[in-house]
């Protein structure tokens, strides 16, 4: 294990010690051309250290971690093969993304990450080391690609009634609901002016006894309340098993509708749980699901039809590929459109940086200040094969041509 992560590192000073024009010789050797697109030793490297420094931003099991990390260089070489395959086909289409399309792209970006002024934005642009300019050259050629996916593969997604039906049947028991309880409640405050637990205990059974002789809650606190020694009426809403405090749930599932509960000691003072409803567990007709059936379907035939797609450009572009040789295993990441459990995870990863997806996708971790960088692209789930033994990135970044 030792050798393993001595070896990159030493091979990363022997590069850093070479003579720059030697370097910038190698990184800019093409290893992937896509008809007349190219990209460069140097692209995959960047690529492969943005995803990998990414990675390990985020909070995930170690072993997690290292499978995710074991299989970026197939992931990144297989995302660059896309990029470029989409690229030259949006070229092939002459698609134009007008100026206004890429303001408003920004503009998304900015609220997607919560940056309110030029200020922020100036600083984000810098923390993520680009320019204006190229965030909006990146953005302008996703958006080309986008309008690619839709014409020629979203076009494709063809569902009627009966398949979402279909599915349904199939599937009835992933829709079942649990049982679930409505509920409210209000609380005998622990730091109010009744002094002793004692005098606590009684409001509370007073305020029992008069909801169940018929009054409501919100008419019966309304005084202790005034007087600052309950809280509000709380609407808990819907709740289902586990939900609740231990303690609460047991109170809580005993009642009938309209009854009140005995105090329950929990946090903030005694509680007085009111059960305003019941739904038992039950499965929902189809015209409640239908919404949701629709957009599994549609996501799971955009998959296939995205796969069958990427090989059909393939087969009808020049490619000509010369992977480094830890991501000489690329296209098995091209052979199923299924994702597994480990492709879920590299896709949470990398979803920031994505550009195509089934539907256009809001950052869930985003790291504060920073802009996201708009490449690589993701046009299919990366089914991924038993991982083989791969180094990570290096730590620091490859130097760049010339340098």
């Amino acid at each position: 294990m030792h050798m393993r992560r001595t070896l990159p590192s030493l091979l990363l000073v022997l590069t850093l010690a070479a003579p720059a024009a030697l370097r910038a010789e190698v990184l800019n050797r093409i290893v992937l051309r896509v008809n007349d697109q190219i990209a460069t030793l140097y692209d995959y490297q960047q690529r492969r250290y943005d995803l990998a420094r990414e990675v390990m931003r985020r909070e995930m099991d170690a072993q997690e971690r290292q499978e995710v990390l074991n299989n970026l260089p197939q992931m990144v070489f297989r995302d660059m093969l896309q990029d470029l395959l989409l690229r030259s086909r949006a070229q092939q289409l002459a698609v134009t993304v007008s100026d206004a399309q890429v303001d408003g792209a920004v503009d998304q970006m900015k609220q997607n990450f919560g940056i309110k002024t030029e200020e922020e934005f100036q600083a984000a642009l810098a923390q993520s080391g680009m320019t204006e300019a190229q965030l909006r050259d990146q953005l302008r050629d996703n958006l080309q690609v986008r309008e690619v996916m839709e014409r020629e593969v979203r076009s494709r997604i063809k569902l009627n009634e009966e398949d979402l039906r279909r599915y349904y049947r199939k599937n009835t028991e992933q829709f079942r609901r649990p049982e679930q309880i409505q509920l409210r409640e209000v609380v005998v405050l622990e730091q109010s002016g009744l002094g002793s637990a004692e005098e606590r205990a009684k409001t509370a059974a007073e305020i029992r006894q008069a909801a169940a002789g018929g009054k409501s809650l919100a008419d019966v606190t309304t005084t202790y309340r005034d007087m600052g020694v309950t809280s509000n009426v709380i609407d808990l809403g819907w709740v289902s098993a586990g939900d609740l405090d231990p303690a609460l749930e047991a109170a809580a599932w005993k009642l009938k509708p309209g009854e009140v509960s005995e105090p329950v000691a929990g946090r903030g003072g005694l509680h007085l749980l009111q059960l305003v409803d019941r739904h038992e567990s039950g499965i929902p007709p189809f015209s409640e699901v239908a919404a949701q059936i629709e957009s599994i379907e549609q996501n799971r035939v955009y998959n296939e039809e995205v796969a069958k797609y990427m090989a059909e450009l393939e087969t009808k572009s020049l490619v000509m590929a010369d992977p480094p040789q830890e991501a000489a295993d690329f296209r098995r990441l091209l052979a199923h459109p299924e994702p597994t459990e480990e492709d879920n995870a590299i896709r949470d990863v990398a979803r920031p940086n994505r550009a195509v997806a089934p539907a256009p996708a809001t950052p869930e971790h985003a790291a504060p200040g920073a802009l996201p960088q708009p490449k690589p692209l993701d046009t299919t789930p990366p089914p991924v094969a038993e991982p083989p033994a791969a180094e990570p990135p290096p730590a620091t970044p490859p130097p760049g041509p010339g340098a």
